[in-house]
């Protein structure tokens, strides 16, 4: 795969990535431990943007996993940071924008994006 299509699906599944661990800490750890939400949210995005880009690079001999997984990571991070952003660009006035990516196109994406891995996998098998 072409070196900016790599970069741009990784840098969308680090968005993705961070956005979900993020949330997920912030569910999980006790208030004793705020600091260090964003640092595992940021580790978790790093490793999932590296495994993309690793993974993309031979994408002929993945398996069904890898093909949803890079699917949901990809879409999901494209939707949420559409639809987080974007209210605040085109919309600025609207205090409850962003919550359109947090809770719509981010998981819509990532269930689209699995679906489209899915698909790709089945095409390619």
């Amino acid at each position: 795969m072409a070196r900016p299509a790599r970069l741009a699906l990784s840098v969308a599944a680090f968005f993705g990535a961070w956005l979900l661990a993020f949330y997920v800490s912030l569910m999980l750890l006790p208030e004793a431990l705020d600091w260090l939400q964003p640092l595992a949210a940021l580790g978790f995005a790093i490793w999932v943007a590296r495994r993309v880009w690793l993974r993309l690079d031979v994408i002929t001999d993945a398996s069904l996993p890898v093909f949803v997984g890079i699917g949901a990571g990809v879409l999901g991070g494209l939707g949420f940071v559409a639809g987080f952003f974007g209210p605040m660009i085109f919309a600025p006035g609207a205090n409850q924008g962003p919550l359109l990516g947090i809770f719509v196109t981010g998981p819509g994406g990532a269930v689209l994006g699995a679906l489209a891995g899915w698909l790709a996998w089945l095409k390619r098998r």
